[in-house]
């Protein structure tokens, strides 16, 4: 019998972006004829590799949103398919990947608030599971160093995963404010990290973008639900949905296909950088 089932995994569906993910793959392999297969993660690597397993087992190939640093060369056939989407592990397979140009959003993103007077920019890159260098961080720092401001690694604060992005960005933005550190602007790796920075700045008397600027990832409806509303990189989910989900369905017909698929981003200007 033909499979016409396709897995694929989040790091969570506690995530704007990831669910938009999920949706517009759904949406894209309904139109091929094909059902979706959703297995959330919880940020768990291991369960990651469980879930790579079983499906590997149950679909007629995968779609990865990994938070694993590297995939072992013989944790899966070398011809199963395969698609890494928005993160993009270290592997000695073929495994196409769609999904932004990570580095260079970043440096638009410090660049941008380079040009609005800040100089003291707060990073917070986010969660991964597997900690392994970060292109978000290598763009901030590319930015600043072109500006002549030293990287200083105490501006770059990564969440620890024990908690919702909302409660551990609260909890670092009320830390670092409380300590008196000198900060103008703060990225944050999405729209809901950036709602909670709001609402923290605005518990210690500061305001966007009078005191602090503001940018964060994603572009979800978060970013125009707060007020002022936010400055986002959109970064176009549903063309990686879709340029991920035809490259899967590419590899499994035995079509030839792009290793590398970068989707562009773009910055959306709004209030909390004006």
């Amino acid at each position: 019998m033909n499979n016409k089932t396709i897995g694929m995994i989040i790091p969570t569906t506690d995530n704007s972006f990831f669910s938009s993910l999920a949706h517009n793959t759904e949406v894209f392999l309904n139109e091929k004829r094909y059902r979706l297969l959703l297995c959330d993660a919880h940020n768990d690597v291991s369960r990651e590799k469980e879930y790579l397993k079983a499906l590997s087992e149950l679909c007629a190939g995968i779609l990865d949103v990994s938070g694993l640093s590297e995939l072992e060369d013989d944790f899966i056939d070398n011809d199963y398919p395969l698609v890494f989407v928005d993160r993009r592990p270290n592997s000695n397979k073929y495994v196409p990947w769609a999904g932004n140009d990570d580095e260079q959003a970043m440096y638009e993103a410090t660049s941008y608030l380079l040009e609005q007077g800040c100089a003291n920019i707060l990073l917070l890159p986010g969660y991964i599971a597997e900690y392994h260098e970060s292109p978000r961080v290598n763009g901030y720092r590319k930015a600043l160093e072109e500006k002549g401001i030293t990287f200083d690694e105490s501006y770059v604060i990564l969440r620890k995963g024990l908690k919702s992005s909302q409660e551990e960005t609260r909890d670092i933005i009320m830390n670092v404010l409380s300590e008196g550190r000198r900060i103008d602007a703060i990225i944050t790796s999405s729209d809901r990290s950036a709602f909670s920075v709001m609402k923290a700045i605005g518990e210690l008397g500061y305001y966007a973008p009078e005191d602090i600027r503001l940018i964060s990832f994603d572009n979800t409806p978060y970013s125009t639900l707060s007020s002022p509303s936010i400055t986002a990189i959109d970064r176009n989910a549903k063309d990686i949905a879709y340029k991920a989900s035809d490259t899967l369905l590419k590899l499994i017909g035995k079509e030839k296909t792009e290793e590398t698929n970068i989707i562009p981003v773009s910055l959306v200007k709004r209030d909390s950088t004006r």
